[in-house]
């Protein structure tokens, strides 16, 4: 297959070589269009009236300077690549529950199915290559295998924990896991400068089947994602092991 890949993270980031790697290892047709810089949080977020530089790092592999959704869309329309399938990640860090409404990782996915690419993002809890890399090779199949299924009408997002994972599951989403925080606050002049954070959320005791509870006792989770909370989903994820 041809298999456009990127992330939120940058072109630098050791998340995306791992899961490019994996798929060249899978004898796809690999071809890398990232952020030229961090663009985590952008959500499927596009840049309108500015133009954007697109580089070519390497051949097969493109550096933007914009956001993740520009990159699936340079990827599309400047570059003029048709993919089979649009992978996104291994994102740093997981996302799971609301997080996925602010995840530049699950905002390129979603933007690949709007133009009806299948599609799946990938995320880890911890910064171990080693094992994202084996939890990808180990679950990866089964990960492209739905988003193929499901035909650019949804895509999948999978979640790595940082020790086990090597049981594969569905899972819905969990809840809102963390609360903004303003760190600081100034005044200049006539406009207020703020920082806000996010801060853990106390959720109390995890809701069984959900994705931040399947995490927590060390199962990878696989969530089928509706492109907008409206659209009907024509194949669902089992919730059964899907390994």
């Amino acid at each position: 297959m041809k298999v456009l890949i990127t992330n939120d993270d940058g072109i630098r980031a050791e998340g995306l070589w791992v899961l490019a790697s994996w798929a060249r290892e899978q004898g796809h047709h690999v071809v890398v269009v990232a952020p030229k810089h961090n663009s985590s949080g952008q959500s499927g977020a596009i840049t309108l009236g500015k133009p954007l530089t697109v580089t070519e790092t390497k051949p097969g592999e493109w550096a933007v300077g914009g956001t993740p959704a520009d990159c699936v869309r340079v990827a599309f329309a400047f570059l003029g690549l048709q993919p089979d399938l649009v992978l996104s990640g291994i994102n740093h860090g997981l996302n799971l529950g609301h997080d996925v409404y602010a995840s530049g990782t699950i905002g390129a996915a979603r933007m690949a199915a709007i133009h009806g690419i299948p599609a799946a993002a990938f995320s880890a809890e911890a910064p171990d290559w080693d094992l994202a890399a084996d939890l990808v090779s180990r679950h990866g199949p089964a990960i492209v295998d739905a988003a193929l299924d499901l035909n650019g009408q949804a895509i999948v997002s999978a979640n790595f924990p940082a020790q086990g994972g090597t049981r594969l599951t569905s899972a819905e989403l969990s809840g809102p896991r963390f609360d903004d925080a303003l760190q600081w606050a100034e005044f200049d002049g006539n406009q207020h400068i703020v920082r806000l954070d996010f801060v853990p959320r106390g959720i109390g005791r995890l809701e069984r089947n959900t994705d931040a509870d399947a995490i927590a006792r060390g199962l990878s989770t696989l969530t089928c994602l509706p492109l907008t909370p409206a659209t009907p989903l024509h194949g669902e994820l089992s919730k059964e092991s899907l390994a």
